[in-house]
Formats: structure tokens, C-alpha cells, sequence
């Protein structure tokens, strides 16, 4: 059986987020400036690159901020699970294509508020 979820590389789900989020450069999530700098990479995840903005001196990454933030599922699979959502695949049928527990497939729909969009 083929694993869909190896088939996206996270470097290109990665890249594809930062020109989404901030197609005009990398900008601070907390106040806006374009002035930040590149602080390396998350160790678990090493496509997610961090950054320290020099004006309000607060550190982000690329997640920072959006749906993704803060879930231990890779962004490729966050990724794939919004594919699925757009040809109307039920939660069980994702947590099938996407070999996930059910439990976790359940969370994930949260994703339907909008990529870049805290949830309340």
C-alpha cells in the first residue's frame, strides 16, 4: 500500500507557508516589522526555520500564529489533510488516507477557519 503522506516533502510545504503567509518578506507576528532575523531551524522539524524580530526583540517561526501552530502533526500532513477536506472526505476517510488515529484526524478539521488564523 502507497503512504500518500510520504509522497509531500516538508521543505516544499515549508517554503510554500512563507510565500502564502508573507509574500513580501518575512514580517514579525507581533508587531508587524520587516526587521527580523533568521535564528536556525527547529530541531524537530528542520524545514521550520526560526526568526527574532530586532525591533520588539519577540522570537517566531514559520508557524507561528496560525493553525498549525502548536500540533505535533508534520505540516505535510496538515497539508494532505487540507486536500482531503477539499474533495469533502469525511474525518474517518483522512484518518484513513492519511494513516492517522481517528482522534487526531478529528482535531485537524479545525482547519477549515483559514490557514493563518488563530482559532479561538
Amino acid at each position: 500500500m502507497l503512504n500518500i503522506s510520504n509522497l509531500i516533502d516538508d521543505a516544499r510545504c515549508f517554503k510554500t507557508v512563507r510565500a502564502m503567509r508573507w509574500p513580501q518578506g518575512v514580517t514579525c507576528p507581533h508587531c508587524h516589522s520587516p526587521q527580523v532575523t533568521k535564528q536556525g531551524h527547529d530541531e524537530s522539524q528542520p524545514e521550520r526555520q526560526k526568526y527574532e524580530c530586532t525591533v520588539c526583540r519577540k522570537r517566531f517561526d514559520d508557524l507561528t500564529g496560525t493553525i498549525f501552530a502548536g500540533h505535533h502533526q508534520p505540516l505535510r500532513v496538515w497539508t494532505l489533510c487540507l486536500y482531503f477536506m477539499g474533495l469533502n472526505l469525511s474525518n474517518e476517510q483522512i484518518a484513513h488516507e492519511l494513516d492517522l488515529n481517528s482522534d487526531d484526524a478529528q482535531k485537524m478539521p479545525g482547519a477549515r477557519q483559514g490557514f493563518f488564523e488563530t482559532p479561538h
